[in-house]
C-alpha cells in the first residue's frame, strides 16, 4: 500500500432472521466493494416457563463471534473495522429497566394472544388505529403484545420499549433509541411524522412505558462500548449506525417511490407491495388488508403481509419427523418442479391460521377443502400447491396494487431466500404477467451495508452501492403470458 492510500474499511451488517441469522462482512478499497457471509447461526423459538421466547443472549453470543472474525480480519490486512449495522424482523421487542437492564423472556411474536385485535377494539377501532398508524390490526403486532403485558400484570411502569435491533445497538453501544423502519411495525408510529403517536400510545394503554426517541435510518447511534471493542477484539471502539432496522425496509432499499414495480420480499414471510413518496391511508387500502411500513429516506413500503417459505420449511419439518419425506426443501421444491402434474389447489396463504408451528400440511389440506378444491394428494403435490399458491398471492397484490394506487406496475423484484426458488419465481412471472428481476438472496444484509456505506460516506446513495455490488445471483425470468393460477406445467417445466 502506498504512503497516500487508504486502508481498506469493513462494514459488518448483522442481519437476524426468524430462522437464521449471519453476520455478512462488506470490505471497501480503491477497487471496489466485496461482501462476503463470515457467521450464520441457527435462530428459533424457545419455551421459558411456558412462554415462547427468542433466546437473545445466544443470539447475541452469536452475533460477537462473527463480529469477532470480521475484527479479526481486519486487524490481520491491517485494514480498519469501520462500521456495524443491524436489521431483523419486525414487531418483537425487548424491556429494559429503570436501569437498563433487559428483562428476560423477549416474547415470540407466534405466541401472540389471538384475541388481542378483538379485545382492544373498544379502546380503538381497527378503523381508526388504521387511519391513525396505517397498520392493520393483527395479533403479532407490538401493540397488542404490549398491551397483553400490561393486562397480565408483567410491567411495573417505566419499561423501555426496544424492538430487536434497537435492542441490539443497545448491548453494542449502551444507547437507546428507534430507528423509524423498525418501529414502523409496532401501529404506535404516526406514518406522517415518522414519530410515536401520543394518541395511539394512550387508546392502547401503554402509558407506563418509555419510547426512546426515533431516529432515521443511517443515523450514527454510538461507538461499541469497551466492553464490546474487547470482547470483539477490534483495536479501536467501532461505529455503530441504525440502518434500515427492520429486514424488509433493508431488504428494499434499492426501491423507487413512484408505485410501479411491484417488490416482493421472500423469506419466512412474504412481503410484497410497492414503494410510495407517503402513506396510504384509505378505507380501501385498510380493507385490502395493507399495511404502510417506513422504508429509508422518508418512503412508505405499502405491503400486504403473507406466510412465505415458512409455510415450506414447517411441512418439510413435519414430513421428516413422520419419516415421510427427507427435510431438504430445495430438493423437495426441484422435484415438485420436474414431475408432471395435476393442477395445483390454491390456499389463502394470509390465513391466520397458518402462522403458528404445527401440523401444516393437514392446516393446508383443510383449507383446500373448505375452498372446495381436493387437498394435495402427497408431499410433492403440497409442495406445489404452496408454491402456486404463493405466486397466485403475488399475482393478485399486483392487480390490488394497481388499483389501490392507480399506478400501473411495469416489473416484479423478488428478493430474499424465495428468490432461490426457481418455480416460484418463473410461475409469479407467469401469473402477473410481469418481468420479474430475481435476487439478491441476502437482500436484507445487502440492504444494510448499503445504508452504512452511504451513512460512513463512502457512497453517495444506496442505489449506487448496489451498482459496486458483485450481485452474481441476479436474474431476470420473463413472462409467457398470464395464466390461470391452477394451471400446471409440463413435464420439461414450460406452461
Amino acid at each position: 500500500m502506498s504512503e497516500s492510500a487508504q486502508p481498506a474499511r469493513y462494514f459488518a451488517a448483522v442481519d437476524l432472521g426468524a430462522s437464521s441469522g449471519r453476520v455478512v462482512a462488506a470490505r471497501v478499497d480503491d477497487g471496489g466493494i466485496r461482501a462476503a457471509e463470515v457467521h450464520r447461526f441457527g435462530n428459533g423459538p424457545v419455551l421459558l416457563d411456558g412462554v415462547l421466547c427468542w433466546a437473545v443472549e445466544r443470539l447475541f453470543e452469536e452475533t460477537v463471534r462473527g463480529l469477532t472474525i470480521v475484527a479479526e480480519t481486519a486487524q490481520a490486512e491491517g485494514a480498519v473495522f469501520a462500521g456495524i449495522g443491524v436489521d431483523s424482523w419486525g414487531v418483537d421487542y425487548g424491556l429494559l429497566d429503570l436501569n437498563g437492564n433487559l428483562l428476560t423472556g423477549v416474547k415470540h411474536h407466534r405466541g401472540a394472544d389471538p384475541n388481542g385485535p378483538a379485545d382492544a377494539e373498544q379502546a380503538i377501532s381497527a378503523v381508526n388505529a388504521y387511519r391513525m398508524s396505517g397498520i392493520p390490526p393483527q395479533a403479532i403486532n407490538t401493540s397488542y403484545q404490549l398491551r397483553s403485558d400490561v393486562r397480565a400484570g408483567a410491567v411495573r411502569g417505566g419499561e423501555q420499549v426496544l424492538l430487536i435491533p434497537d435492542l441490539w445497538v443497545h448491548f453494542l453501544t449502551g444507547v437507546a433509541g428507534a430507528e423509524r423502519t423498525i418501529a414502523s411495525t409496532t401501529q404506535l408510529i404516526d406514518p406522517r411524522t415518522g414519530d410515536w403517536s401520543p394518541q395511539l400510545i394512550e387508546a392502547f394503554g401503554l402509558g407506563n412505558f418509555a419510547f426512546p426517541p426515533t431516529a432515521d435510518s443511517g443515523t450514527f447511534a454510538g461507538y461499541t462500548t469497551s466492553e464490546i471493542t474487547a470482547r470483539i477484539g477490534a483495536s479501536r471502539p467501532v461505529p455503530v449506525y441504525r440502518v434500515a432496522g427492520h429486514d424488509t425496509a433493508s431488504a428494499l432499499a434499492f426501491a423507487v417511490p413512484d408505485g410501479a414495480e411491484l417488490l416482493i420480499s421472500s423469506g419466512s414471510w412474504s412481503l410484497a407491495g410497492v414503494c410510495l413518496s407517503e402513506p396510504l391511508l384509505s378505507e380501501d387500502a385498510r380493507v385490502a388488508g395493507y399495511t404502510n411500513e417506513a422504508g429509508i429516506g422518508g418512503s412508505t413500503l405499502l405491503l400486504r403481509n403473507l406466510a412465505g417459505m415458512w409455510l415450506l420449511t414447517e411441512c418439510t419439518r413435519v414430513w421428516a419427523e413422520r419419516g415421510e419425506a427427507e427435510p431438504d426443501v430445495v430438493r423437495l421444491v426441484r422435484q415438485a418442479s420436474s414431475e408432471p402434474a395435476d393442477p395445483a389447489p390454491i390456499f389463502d396463504v394470509s390465513d391466520p391460521r397458518l402462522l403458528e408451528p404445527g401440523d401444516m400440511p393437514a392446516r393446508i389440506a383443510a383449507l383446500c377443502r373448505e375452498s372446495g378444491q381436493y387437498p394435495p394428494p402427497d408431499v410433492l403435490g403440497t409442495v406445489r400447491s404452496i408454491i402456486e399458491s404463493l405466486a397466485a398471492a403475488y399475482a393478485e397484490t399486483a392487480r390490488v396494487c394497481e388499483r389501490l394506487t392507480g399506478v400501473p406496475l411495469t416489473s416484479v423484484r423478488i428478493v430474499g431466500g424465495g428468490s432461490r426458488n426457481d418455480l416460484l419465481c418463473r410461475r409469479t412471472a407467469e401469473l402477473t404477467g410481469l418481468p420479474v428481476t430475481v435476487g439478491p438472496a441476502e437482500a436484507s444484509a445487502l440492504g444494510n451495508l448499503a445504508v452504512q456505506l452511504v451513512a460512513a460516506g463512502e457512497m453517495t446513495s444506496t442505489s449506487a452501492v448496489y451498482d459496486r455490488f458483485e450481485l452474481e445471483d441476479v436474474a431476470v425470468r420473463m413472462p409467457r403470458g398470464r395464466y390461470p393460477a391452477a394451471v400446471a406445467l409440463s413435464k420439461d417445466g414450460r406452461s
